[in-house]
C-alpha cells in the first residue's frame, strides 16, 4: 500500500513539475507584407530592371517622384519659362 501511495504522489509531482516546464507558445508571426514588381527601363541597356517594393514604399516613390516632377514642370522651373523673358 505505501508502495502504491509513493507511486501516486511521485505521479501527481511529475504532472506538477512537467505542467510548470512547459514553454509559453510561441509568439506570432509578424505578417509578412506582400511585394509589388515593376519593370523599370534603364538608361543604356536594352533590358528592363525588375524592382520590388512593399504598397507602402511604392506609395512614397510616387509621391516623391510626382513631387520631382511638379518641382520640375511647375512655376519653379522660372529659368526656361517664356514669362521672365518679357
Amino acid at each position: 500500500m505505501r508502495k502504491v501511495m509513493t507511486f501516486a504522489a511521485l505521479c501527481a509531482l511529475s504532472g506538477a513539475l512537467h505542467a510548470q516546464t512547459d514553454p509559453a507558445p510561441a509568439p506570432a508571426k509578424p505578417i509578412k507584407e506582400k511585394k509589388i514588381c515593376r519593370q523599370e527601363d534603364v538608361t543604356g541597356s536594352i533590358m528592363m530592371a525588375r524592382t520590388c517594393h512593399t504598397k507602402e514604399e511604392w506609395a512614397q516613390i510616387d509621391a516623391e517622384n510626382a513631387r520631382n516632377a511638379q518641382r520640375v514642370l511647375g512655376r519653379d522651373n522660372r529659368a526656361g519659362s517664356p514669362a521672365t523673358h518679357q
